[in-house]
């Protein structure tokens, strides 16, 4: 019983995940000045698609310019 317990603390709830979101979205808000695009296209992929975003890496990556061929 005390692993069932443990594997149930560890699993977060989906209304869990999406307050961390959340919270995730406005710190992102109040840390960096984004354009209205940036800020939606972060949100997309953080709450809708719950999917951890390192916001340094992803404005590093907007930094780089894509080869053209």
């Amino acid at each position: 019983m005390a692993n069932s317990q443990s594997l149930a603390s560890q699993v977060q709830s989906p209304a869990g995940q999406i307050k961390q979101s959340i919270r995730d979205m406005v710190r992102l808000q109040q840390d960096y000045q984004l354009s209205d695009e940036l800020f939606w296209e972060v949100f997309d992929r953080r709450v809708l698609l719950n999917k951890p975003v390192d916001i340094d890496l992803f404005l590093r990556n907007l930094d780089t310019p894509i080869a053209q061929s």
